[in-house]
């Protein structure tokens, strides 16, 4: 997926545009320095945001909506109104749940006008990432458990299921979901205590349990 963006930069003189964090051999900048850096137009900063985060922008936007050209359009977008308006922009402490709740008003405005359906069912894109055990029976049992999420997310409305993919998948908190969701943090305990019930129907004890550890560790 990185390539998939990677005609996005130019490179820097020496032959290459990788961003990183790193200050002088210091502690990595935070979200804030960084987006400071990125305001004054370093374009070190900016290219660190932009690889930190165009994979999983990317990821979300298609579980928005299947349309991949759709989607890809709306991060290009967003980063090259980011660069232009990058002085006019205020702080940001959280530079992922930013970018989350705007390419998530980008998608869902695209959709819209192209009239595209949203919220779709894809199982396959749910996936989590692949386990790299080595034991046969410890795949068997990640598998086993795999097929019941995604037995169990396909039973979820399109609500519960981006709730869920924010919180399990993106890692992010309750406070910066809600953001995103445009509602507030109680609304997003509510929908993810519902869809967490709704899905233990679904799951056998083990499965659930794994699956409610991550939601608890992320």
């Amino acid at each position: 997926m990185a390539e998939t963006f990677s005609f996005f930069f130019g490179a820097d003189r020496d032959g290459t545009h990788n961003g990183d964090r790193s200050q002088d051999g210091n502690a990595p900048m935070t979200d804030l320095q960084l987006w400071t850096a990125f305001q004054r137009g370093n374009e070190t900063a900016y290219a660190t945001i932009y690889q930190e985060n165009a994979d999983r922008l990317y990821g979300y936007g298609m579980k928005l909506v299947r349309d991949r050209e759709l989607v890809m359009d709306a991060i290009q977008d967003l980063f090259v109104e980011l660069w232009d308006a990058k002085e006019r922009l205020g702080k940001v402490r959280a530079i992922k749940s930013y970018l989350y709740r705007s390419i998530r008003r980008k998608v869902i405005d695209r959709a819209g006008k192209r009239r595209k359906q949203l919220f779709p069912i894809d199982e396959e894109e749910m996936e989590p990432t692949p386990s790299t055990e080595s034991s046969l029976i410890e795949e068997q049992r990640k598998e086993e458990g795999h097929k019941g999420l995604q037995k169990a997310l396909a039973q979820l409305n399109p609500r519960q299921r981006e709730v869920i993919h924010l919180k399990y998948y993106a890692r992010l908190d309750y406070g910066e979901i809600a953001e995103i969701m445009g509602t507030d943090k109680k609304a997003v305990y509510n929908l993810m205590a519902r869809a967490i019930h709704q899905m233990r129907q679904h799951m056998d004890t083990w499965a659930y349990l794994g699956f409610v550890v991550s939601l608890l560790r992320s």
